[in-house]
């Protein structure tokens, strides 16, 4: 007892105050503590991940109406009566093939009363050939003459009226129906019996089968710029409520606004035109072109890019994380995602997300 006693008594201190001391350090410590704790949590809530070294994929997916390479509207020109309609839309028709008829009360009038001035006329002539005859036999020159005369005239009034009405007669034939000037597809019907023709338009819109179907599309440039001239591309086309997929080739590839206009060109006999087609393109980056990280993680404009990483300092009160900024390279894009050329490298923690805007070298806090 008289040891210890003489210790303490050494070390100038009494025991009160030692413990005293030692609860103060104590207290310094925890306020210590409990102040990081607290400035910790007041910090910038940070969420990160380190890149990727994948490529970069554009998708586009968007969908239309097939519509014919080539159509024709067909109709009667001079506006006759409709008499009848051999087809429907949606009817595959041969080159030739008769589609409707027409009719023409004025022109069949027409036609009947230059066949009677023709019967006419063969009457008259043939009172001229008995006045010839009866000439011959009397034989006067003058009378003769005349009567030949009167006979060659009578003739080419015959022949001027027959062509008169065999050019009446075409023209009816030609006018009274159309036919099929192609193999096609009847995709649209306007022609209604009983009504004047072009009432609504053509009477009868015909596809060629033979040249097939279009698709065009509006896409960035980010996937159109990836696609080349007469390239294959599957594209899903709905039939009777079932989709079936055909083989489409790019057959043109146009600026537009903003985006460029893309054209596919599909043919196939089960097409009919007016079907609806979807077309889904999913285009890689090259391998091992640069580091993939989230869109998000990317600010700045232009040229001036950067973006935020964790790093790390020790501490013999704990370790503490703060952002910096790092400039890069970027190349290709996404909504999603962007491909860094320069300045990201495997195993870097880069901020996707922050509470707070952050600065370069401020502390943050990983969530």
């Amino acid at each position: 007892m008289k040891t210890q006693d003489s210790n303490l008594a050494g070390t100038g201190l009494n025991p009160k105050m030692k413990w005293a001391s030692i609860l103060f350090i104590a207290g310094l410590l925890i306020l210590t503590l409990y102040s990081n704790t607290i400035l910790t949590l007041s910090l910038p809530k940070v969420v990160a991940e380190e890149g990727k070294s994948e490529p970069l994929v554009q998708q586009y997916s968007g969908s239309g109406v097939l519509q014919p390479i080539s159509k024709v509207e067909l109709s009667n020109k001079s506006g006759w009566t409709i008499k009848d309609v051999m087809v429907k839309a949606g009817d595959h028709v041969e080159k030739g093939q008769l589609l409707v008829t027409y009719e023409s009360k004025e022109v069949s009038r027409r036609i009947l009363d230059e066949e009677a001035t023709l019967s006419r006329q063969k009457l008259m002539m043939e009172g001229m050939q008995e006045r010839y005859i009866e000439a011959v036999q009397s034989g006067d020159d003058l009378k003769i003459r005349a009567a030949k005369r009167d006979l060659e005239i009578a003739q080419l009034d015959n022949s001027v009226q027959e062509r008169k009405i065999k050019e009446l007669k075409d023209d009816f034939g030609l006018l009274s129906q159309v036919t099929a000037p192609f193999e096609g597809v009847i995709s649209h019907l306007s022609a209604v019996k009983g009504l004047v023709s072009g009432t609504a338009g053509g009477d009868v819109t015909i596809s060629n089968a033979s040249l097939g179907y279009q698709l065009v599309l509006q896409m960035p440039s980010t996937v159109s710029d990836k696609l080349e001239l007469g390239s294959k591309q599957d594209m899903a086309v709905k039939m009777n409520g079932n989709r079936k997929s055909y083989e489409g080739v790019i057959s043109g590839i146009e600026d537009a606004e903003q985006m460029k206009k893309v054209t596919l060109t599909v043919q196939n006999a089960e097409l009919q035109g007016g079907e609806q087609a979807n077309v889904e393109i999913s285009i890689s980056s090259a391998a091992g072109e640069g580091m993939l990280l989230p869109a998000k993680a990317v600010h700045g404009e232009g040229t001036n890019k950067y973006m935020f990483v964790i790093e790390e300092q020790k501490s013999p009160l704990g370790n503490t994380y703060h952002a910096h900024k790092v400039f890069i390279e970027v190349g290709e894009a996404n909504e999603d995602a962007v491909i860094v050329l320069k300045g990201a490298y495997p195993g870097q923690m880069i901020i996707t997300d922050s509470s707070e805007a952050l600065t370069d070298g401020s502390r943050v806090r990983k969530q």
